[in-house]
């Protein structure tokens, strides 16, 4: 019985002296989509095909108005983002000037989409 009552004695003073256990970071989210330069003609008609998504975007990420990181979109005009969970303002450089900013929610282990469209300045 002491002997016992001495191993968990040991146990419960090793515990003690490890400190606290760290708790876990909440998972990152991921932001992807695909930005699109409109539009891609001077004259729209009816029936015409969508303007393609656009290969060499950057798409920035912003909290209170600090930069949290910028994406590439790639040869099919997609861009994928990890990160913290969270609020960011998001917009996509390209065309005339700054895209339009859109609000998107991170979610922690998730994945949301967000399309863009920028101006491309054909009237």
């Amino acid at each position: 019985m002491r002997v016992v009552l001495a191993a968990l004695a040991l146990l419960v003073a090793g515990a003690c002296a490890a400190g606290p256990v760290p708790i876990p970071a909440a998972a990152q989210g991921t932001v992807s989509g695909t930005v699109v330069i409109a539009p891609c003609r001077p004259v729209e008609r009816v029936g015409d095909p969508p303007c393609p998504p656009r290969p060499g975007i950057k798409v920035h990420f912003e909290q209170a108005s600090v930069s949290k990181g910028t994406a590439l979109t790639d040869a099919t005009g997609t861009y994928v983002m990890t990160l913290p969970p969270g609020v960011y303002e998001v917009w996509a450089e390209g065309g005339i000037g700054r895209g339009r900013t859109v609000p998107v929610t991170v979610v922690s282990a998730q994945t949301v989409t967000l399309n863009l469209t920028v101006d491309s300045g054909i009237r």
